[in-house]
């Protein structure tokens, strides 16, 4: 057993963790984009995808990790499923980047492979940030 959830504390663990991985973010997209030089109208390094895309993947995380704590209660145990299911859907999160090459969509008409390691890296750092942060004792 842990000591119940403070939702109060949480919401403020999500708010610093949106702001760092927005942050973070939107600096790879600005060196990605002075490295790579992609169309002015490629889709995912737009900022207001960046952002919202971070944001609602902070947010979702949050809300998952707000019904495990719920749910199962007990800390220790929300925090280990919690990790493992964050590093599986960090993983599934890979998808859209990996298949870029093959896609047809226009707004990725630009791409290198070297941007899509930029936005895998920026799965990777938003997802990092939400597994340490949500899981720290509070």
């Amino acid at each position: 057993m842990g000591a119940p959830l403070s939702y109060l504390q949480l919401a403020r663990r999500a708010g610093f963790v949106a702001v760092l991985s927005v942050v973070c973010n939107v600096l790879l997209t600005v060196i990605g984009k002075a490295i790579s030089n992609p169309p002015a109208t490629f889709g995912p390094y737009q900022y207001s995808s960046v952002i919202g895309l971070t944001l609602a993947g902070v947010a979702a995380a949050a809300l998952v990790y707000a019904a495990m704590r719920w749910y199962l209660v007990d800390v220790a145990k929300t925090n280990r499923y919690f990790l493992w299911l964050s590093a599986v859907v960090l993983i599934a999160s890979f998808y859209p980047d990996v298949t870029m090459p093959w896609s047809n969509d226009p707004d990725q008409i630009g791409w290198t492979y070297g941007i899509i390691a930029n936005l895998m890296l920026m799965h990777v750092i938003a997802g990092f940030a939400v597994m340490y942060f949500y899981t720290r004792p509070e």
